[in-house]
């Protein structure tokens, strides 16, 4: 990110849109994209994590808005089931493990797949197939639906890579 930087802002399109006297406030800061829910404790005791504190973001894309959005209201609703301490944070964990998890790890196999040439061109290859392909692979890519449904089949429902998605 350091050397990327000053790189980008140097480019013409850029520069244009910020204009010729623009000056910068402060240096550039970046900080790691929480992204290893699998590996993270996601409760203790009464308290349940949710968001960057459960290192939810997605490895392949780092978008972490959804994820956030998610694990906040799957903590609420293991509230308000109510039940003892215990079997809340016992709900959330469920809930997370069946939502998240699996394509959590998933991705992590994609991302190891795609830093290759190899498997880049395969996945480049197999997404342009077809327009069926083209779509979904684009919905795939943004989490319209889960990244993994192709492989979990309790997950699947009636036309779960018809509907127009998100993304339009």
């Amino acid at each position: 990110m350091k050397t990327r930087w000053p790189e980008l802002l140097a480019r013409p399109a850029v520069r244009a849109l910020l204009g010729p006297d623009v000056e910068l406030e402060a240096t550039h800061r970046a900080w790691p994209i929480p992204a290893r829910i699998d590996d993270v404790v996601l409760t203790d005791g009464r308290v349940l994590f949710v968001g960057d504190a459960a290192a939810s973001a997605d490895q392949m894309t780092g978008e972490g808005i959804g994820q956030a959005l998610a694990t906040g209201i799957w903590a609420a609703e293991a509230i308000l089931a109510g039940g003892s301490p215990l079997r809340i944070t016992a709900r959330y964990q469920q809930t997370v493990d069946r939502e998240l998890i699996t394509d959590h790890r998933f991705a992590g196999l994609l991302s190891r797949g795609l830093s290759s040439a190899i498997g880049a061109e395969l996945a480049i290859g197999t997404a342009g197939l077809t327009p069926w392909t083209r779509r979904n692979f684009a919905r795939w890519m943004f989490e319209d639906y889960p990244r993994s449904l192709a492989v979990t089949p309790s997950r699947w429902r009636t036309h779960s890579f018809r509907g127009a998605g998100a993304y339009r």
